[in-house]
């Protein structure tokens, strides 16, 4: 492996030969972390680290694989977790799970033991880290139902930080955690800003979203004066844009009737993620927040509703397609309304049977690479065109495209 990374040099390969190794490399480092979580408990019981002098196995581990003494003390939790799960073990020796995989499934079967079949089947090459991510979140949180909220807000709140470091690359770099209640009374708005900024700026200048995020962040701190978390005052309730700020909170029928949500039923808030049915009726307050009630895949009902048919297919675009509709694509946010089965240049109608909701860069490839996406909603299928292009060449016939329409417009 040495001689391959040392003498293989990338610009004498093709895109597809480098694309090929590097996916090689994804299983090997599979087969990597799995040995690594078989065979750490080992050294951790026996106390070998300390023969070369670390203080303790996560420093040793740390040392031994590159990483922080916090991540190397998560992987080796997840692998003692594994040697008491058999068929998790039995995973490990089939080295089909990666490090992150590991300790995802791990956490959840702790939870909830009856999961690991389920969870497994979403790992593996070709699978998608996100989706992973996403049903192990919802079936902890089916599992903790049992926990009565206040002990669940207290427990969260108790585990609340924020901190930050200086990066070795300059500049500061941090996490925080908190109360996802609270978060989605001040996330609205620092959505709004950041999009505002983005359209203004980043989009031309070809800044991501995320950039503008931090400004908007940071932004909002100055504004608040120091008010330890209520609003100011002075501060607008519209941005300067005039967009109001807003969170749509999406429910099921039947979690309603029944107190509490299952893990396949929606009680979450878009772009946020899965909270309880108590929580939701906390924030029935909020005035930057919008209710969708979903029956089955038909909507019951929508706060503040209108007439409006054009937000009525769009809020049922969302209760529909929760992420990206290319399939195992986790992505959530920022999502773009798109013509499916007929193309709008095709005189593709305008209606929710052949609408989806993609990510922009799925929605490039579909525009301006050749892709298609069919089927109906949850089997939808992926069809690559003929000789499927480059980023690099979707990139040039994109610009391509926007140059013809703004020519376009200023011949109309």
């Amino acid at each position: 492996l040495r001689r391959v990374v040392r003498d293989f040099d990338p610009a004498s390969l093709s895109g597809d030969q480098a694309r090929q190794i590097t996916e090689l490399m994804g299983q090997v480092e599979r087969v990597a972390d799995s040995a690594i979580a078989r065979f750490s408990p080992r050294v951790t019981e026996s106390g070998s680290y300390a023969k070369v002098g670390a203080a303790s196995a996560p420093d040793w581990l740390a040392s031994a694989t590159g990483t922080s003494a916090g991540v190397a003390k998560s992987r080796l939790a997840a692998a003692e977790r594994a040697t008491r799960t058999p068929r998790l073990a039995e995973a490990l020796r089939g080295g089909q799970l990666s490090s992150a995989e590991l300790s995802t499934v791990a956490k959840t079967v702790a939870a909830d033991p009856g999961s690991l079949e389920e969870l497994l089947a979403l790992t593996g090459p070709g699978q998608s880290m996100g989706e992973l991510s996403e049903r192990a979140q919802r079936i902890t949180r089916a599992a903790r139902a049992k926990e009565h909220e206040r002990a669940r807000r207290a427990r969260v709140h108790q585990h609340r930080h924020l901190r930050w470091r200086q990066d070795p690359d300059g500049g500061i770099r941090g996490e925080f955690s908190c109360d996802d209640v609270e978060w989605a009374k001040v996330s609205g708005r620092l959505d709004v800003e950041a999009k505002a900024r983005w359209k203004a700026a980043g989009a031309a200048a070809g800044e991501p979203l995320e950039a503008h995020r931090l400004d908007a962040f940071l932004d909002l701190l100055g504004r608040s004066g120091g008010s330890g978390g209520t609003e100011s005052p002075e501060r607008p309730e519209r941005t300067e844009t005039g967009a109001r700020p807003h969170f749509l909170i999406l429910l099921d029928v039947a979690a309603i009737a029944r107190g509490q949500a299952s893990k396949d039923e929606l009680c979450e808030i878009d772009g946020v993620g899965p909270i309880s049915l108590e929580a939701a009726t906390e924030l029935l307050g909020e005035a930057s927040l919008q209710f969708l009630i979903r029956d089955g895949t038909d909507i019951r009902s929508v706060t503040s509703t209108t007439r409006n048919v054009r937000q009525r297919t769009e809020m049922a675009l969302i209760a529909r397609d929760r992420t990206c509709a290319v399939p195992h694509c986790p992505k959530r946010r920022g999502l773009q309304i798109d013509h499916c089965d007929v193309d709008y240049r095709d005189d593709g109608p305008t209606e929710i049977s052949n609408l989806v909701r993609i990510c922009a860069e799925h929605h490039d490839q579909k525009t301006h690479g050749g892709w298609k996406l069919t089927g109906s909603p949850g089997q939808r299928q992926r069809i690559a065109p003929p000789h499927p292009p480059s980023a690099q060449q979707i990139n040039r016939t994109r610009k391509v495209a926007a140059a013809r329409g703004k020519a376009n417009r200023i011949r109309d």
